[in-house]
């Protein structure tokens, strides 16, 4: 139930600001309340709490978000507050900026590798994801795990590319298993 809500209203949304032309400007304002509800986890408990009624919690949205939220997403959150979906607001909207970006030819990637990557290193890796897709545009978030060894994990999209040091020796590992 949960993901058909996200996917339904995710992709109401994005139909909404896609055919008004205002797609980047909605996606933008839908990443800086994603950053807000997660900086602020009371705020959504209590947009779900089932103590405060429907027009306070709308008061509430209407307070921090109504003079500068699009009227497209203010119409989304109150949606899912009458629905008594408010708990999913943040994934719809996550998802809403995963259709956003994709439209956009904005692509995000997920690095991790065993070490922290230089300044150099980390725009030689965006600019090769760039050259291999039809991305105009790459975001790239970088971490750190100590237990690749060496290498690196590249996640975007679906497709994960693991080239970890890690990962060869499990690879190895289970090859000497089978042999045996």
């Amino acid at each position: 139930m949960a993901k058909q809500v996200r996917t339904v209203y995710g992709s109401a949304l994005f139909a909404a600001a896609h055919d008004s032309g205002r797609l980047s400007e909605v996606r933008e304002q839908a990443e800086v309340i994603v950053h807000v509800l997660q900086e602020n986890s009371d705020f959504l408990r209590l947009l779900t709490h089932p103590e405060i009624t429907l027009p306070e919690k709308q008061g509430m949205v209407n307070e921090v978000f109504g003079g500068t939220a699009d009227p497209l997403i203010l119409g989304i959150i109150d949606t899912l507050l009458e629905k008594e979906h408010g708990s999913e607001l943040e994934y719809v909207l996550e998802r809403f900026i995963d259709q956003a970006l994709e439209e956009e030819r904005i692509g995000v990637a997920f690095v991790t590798s065993a070490a922290e990557l230089t300044d150099d290193q980390k725009e030689r890796i965006r600019q090769k994801l760039l050259d291999t897709t039809e991305y105009t545009s790459m975001r790239v978030k970088y971490s750190v795990d100590p237990g690749l060894i060496g290498g690196l994990v590249i996640q975007l999209g679906d497709r994960v590319v693991d080239s970890s040091i890690s990962s060869k020796l499990s690879t190895m590992k289970h090859s000497l298993e089978a042999g045996l």
